[in-house]
């Protein structure tokens, strides 16, 4: 870096995190992970860092499981020989991973960082970082303590710093969503147009959806979008009278979608789930949830504020839910108001602001 660039403030990011595909149409979803990495690139760009990005984006849908397992074996190496060549350039590292699958990776860079002598921040996004730490026996916990939960700041969506208070390295970032207002319907004043958007997977709830929505009133419909998966059973949809399959949607498709709808169902009961960036695309434009008591689902959805939260797989309960909001227009609309008021909170700006200032800090100590 020149001694101008110094003056100016730029600072040399390696990024490593996953990518969406250009395309849905090309059989890689579209996944929550990807479009928080891709905003994290964005909006960094924005804000004058000089950016090499390492794409970690691997095939993972309809392959056998050994497939599987040979991309995720050849892009850690592919990552790995690409951060020691690349570091040296960088003032500074930052890796984006998935909590679940902490351990190696993130140990290995942080190893790498360590060499070459370069700070290293983490971002783990998904599963609790918590959670997956107490998951492990102690030898994995005892190599997590000195090495990845060793890097210079590490930073999770969901609230784990108050559970590693006595860590001063760790922080808490916002997953975010910037959905431009003017996309938001007007009319929205009772309950007609529900909308699942997700991967179609088992675990997503698609079934519970389905099944909730057959005794819907006539003026009721249930629109599914998203990607197939290996998994998903599409004999759900067969002669079912409150429903119908809309197809996979690019990202700026989706949002405009979302927006015409009036209620979002999201049912997931993966392990894993960590703070959905669909739900906050759908308060950004108006549209209340109701979701499951799921991973970090509860720090989104303020109950009977923003939406309603209900147990997973329970389809008794969901069905009370729906009809609880088409019954009641009142709260119906005062649960838009508190989803639109809960969607700003959640727009990148300020998060991404704090962010830039720390990393920067971090590059120039």
């Amino acid at each position: 870096m020149s001694l101008e660039e110094k003056k100016k403030g730029r600072v040399r990011l390696l990024l490593i995190g996953p990518l969406p595909a250009k395309s849905a149409s090309l059989g890689e979803p579209i996944g929550g992970s990807r479009m928080t990495f891709a905003e994290a690139v964005r909006e960094l760009d924005l804000r004058g860092f000089d950016l090499d990005v390492i794409n970690t984006a691997r095939p993972r849908p309809n392959l056998p499981l050994w497939k599987i397992l040979s991309y995720e074996f050849l892009t850690f190496a592919r990552v790995a020989w690409t951060v020691l060549r690349r570091a040296r350039r960088s003032d500074l590292v930052f890796l984006h991973m998935s909590a679940y699958s902490a351990l190696s990776a993130s140990s290995t860079i942080w190893a790498l960082c360590r060499a070459l002598r370069r700070p290293l921040a983490l971002r783990f996004f998904g599963d609790s970082l918590y959670f997956t730490y107490h998951r492990y026996g102690p030898a994995r916990r005892w190599l997590m303590d000195r090495t990845c939960l060793r890097a210079s700041l590490v930073y999770e969506e969901r609230w784990t710093p108050r559970k590693f208070s006595n860590r001063d390295n760790f922080r808490w970032l916002a997953n975010t969503r910037d959905i431009i207002p003017a996309e938001t319907r007007r009319d929205r004043d009772r309950v007609r147009r529900l909308i699942f958007m997700g991967q179609l997977r088992k675990e997503k709830g698609l079934a519970e959806a389905l099944e909730a929505c057959r005794s819907l009133p006539q003026d009721c419909h249930l629109q599914v979008f998203g990607p197939r998966m290996p998994n998903t059973d599409f004999s759900l949809f067969d002669r079912h009278p409150r429903a119908t399959y809309g197809g996979a949607l690019e990202p700026e498709e989706a949002r405009r979608v979302l927006a015409e709808h009036d209620l979002l169902l999201f049912l997931s009961y993966m392990r894993s789930e960590g703070t959905p960036g669909v739900i906050i695309e759908a308060f950004q434009c108006g549209v209340p949830v109701i979701a499951t008591s799921i991973g970090g689902v509860p720090e989104q959805v303020e109950h009977e504020k923003s939406g309603l939260l209900v147990a997973p797989r329970s389809v008794p309960e969901l069905k009370a839910a729906i009809q609880r909001l088409i019954d009641d227009p009142a709260l119906y609309r005062r649960l838009c108001a508190g989803a639109k008021q809960r969607g700003e909170f959640f727009r990148g700006g300020r998060h991404f602001n704090r962010l830039a200032e720390e990393l920067r800090g971090l590059a120039r100590r």
